[in-house]
């Protein structure tokens, strides 16, 4: 029942964290570059403080290798994923936004590989397939380009995928932390680092910046995205990393732009194509594959433990 806890946890993580793309769409309308996130890290840091006084014994036991990467945290996977994402997305649109974004699980699946150390094998390269090519279905039927055109679309794109590139160093370096350090910790130790990267550009921007500009649907957009994307997706991801392999999480990093495609069409009114329920249908088996993986592994390695623990002899 626990492995069905860990799987639900990384799951919804990913599908709230997904509905942050075309979030930011609707904040980038609204709101500066610097000053939004910064906002928006300012909320999540003070909402989750109370946690670092209910924790705050074991902040003393953290290793400065541990703060180190817990840096590394905010500013790659919250600063720089903050960047790339906004300035991405004022030149695509939701959909393309989600479709980029769909390229997470292969990323941190090869991150896993080649900095974890971890194997892949046939299962979990067979569900990185399988969000690739719905990628690639999406991207090539139905996409719709965004206002600035082919080249616009292409740039933006290219942003997107910084941002991806982001979100995998986030999900590796906090992989790396939690196997020491709890991880509801974490999101506001990485939240008040990102609010104090960005607190000089922030803080310029507000000062010339007419806070009765936004709409309330842009404030509720900005409020969302510090508290759903951040501090509840993250929460919940966190802690069904730290129980499995970064590998197949991977795999239900596809819940990510199923849940941004969605969002798009329902909040942004974005035109449904029929063709996206084949990605959909990609993603949903991604997932299933490597939780079979997953339980498949756990299970050999329970009866190589019950092996080696009948053995009397070296070698058996």
């Amino acid at each position: 029942m626990r492995e069905v806890g860990v799987f639900a946890a990384l799951f919804f993580g990913m599908a709230v964290f997904g509905s942050g793309t075309p979030t930011a769409k609707v904040v980038t309308d609204g709101f500066p570059i610097f000053l939004a996130p910064f906002l928006r890290l300012s909320l999540a840091a003070l909402l989750t403080t109370p946690l670092l006084i209910v924790y705050r014994r074991e902040l003393r036991s953290i290793s400065r290798r541990d703060w180190l990467l817990i840096g590394g945290i905010g500013a790659i996977g919250l600063v720089a994923f903050s960047l790339f994402l906004l300035s991405g997305m004022t030149l695509v649109s939701g959909v393309i936004g989600a479709v980029v974004m769909s390229t997470s699980p292969a990323a941190v699946a090869l991150g896993a590989a080649w900095f974890l150390g971890e194997e892949l094998g046939p299962a979990k390269i067979g569900a990185v397939g399988l969000s690739i090519a719905g990628v690639v279905i999406i991207n090539t039927w139905g996409a719709e380009l965004g206002s600035q055109g082919v080249w616009g679309s292409v740039i933006g794109s290219l942003l997107v995928l910084g941002a991806v590139a982001s979100a995998t160093a986030y999900s590796l370096l906090a992989k790396r932390v939690t196997k020491e350090v709890r991880p509801v910790l974490l999101i506001p130790l990485a939240a008040w680092t990102a609010a104090a990267l960005f607190a000089g550009p922030g803080l310029f921007q507000a000062a010339q910046f007419d806070f009765a500009t936004p709409s309330t649907e842009q404030w509720i957009a900005l409020a969302w995205w510090g508290v759903g994307p951040f501090g509840i997706g993250t929460m919940l991801w966190f802690y069904g990393l730290k129980s499995v392999q970064a590998s197949t999480a991977s795999g239900f990093m596809g819940a990510m732009p199923a849940s941004g495609l969605l969002v798009s069409y329902v909040w942004l009114g974005e035109a449904f194509h029929w063709v996206h329920l084949v990605g959909f249908a990609l993603v949903l088996a991604a997932i299933a594959l490597v939780a079979w993986a997953h339980r498949r592994g756990e299970a050999t390695a329970a009866a190589e433990g019950r092996a080696f623990q009948g053995c009397t002899t070296y070698p058996c």
